[in-house]
């Protein structure tokens, strides 16, 4: 099983890479639970394509979700990852409407098919 969990500072800044390939449908989405803004906020994400400043039509690259660290406490954010044949109607900047809340952490083993992998993360702030 893939550990979730992270440990801050207040005022530290951590960084979550994922790959990603828009050619192919591929995205991830910071979707509810979101952080609670008291504990952690979302300093937004940044996307690198692999081939660098020339894009390469079907390359993927790497999507990078910012988090700073508040104040004390725990809370929970997930991560959801679509494919071209687990999620619909969405878009780069759009999660699908079925994105609501995972029940906790996925186990690392592959989605059944139609189905979108969550990742639930627990950052605890100390």
């Amino acid at each position: 099983m893939k550990d979730t969990s992270i440990t801050a500072k207040p005022g530290e800044r951590f960084t979550l890479a994922v790959g990603q390939n828009a050619s192919t449908r591929e995205y991830w989405y910071l979707v509810d639970p979101k952080p609670d803004g008291s504990v952690l906020v979302s300093r937004g994400q940044d996307y690198a394509s692999d081939s660098g400043d020339d894009a390469a039509p079907g390359s993927g690259g790497r999507l990078t979700f910012t988090f700073e660290a508040k104040g004390k406490g725990t809370t929970r954010f997930t991560l959801l990852h679509c494919t071209f044949s687990t999620c619909r109607g969405n878009t780069a900047a759009r999660p699908p409407e079925t994105a609501g809340p995972s029940a906790g952490p996925t186990t690392g083993a592959a989605p059944a098919s139609g189905t979108p992998e969550r990742i639930t993360y627990t950052v605890t702030v100390d």
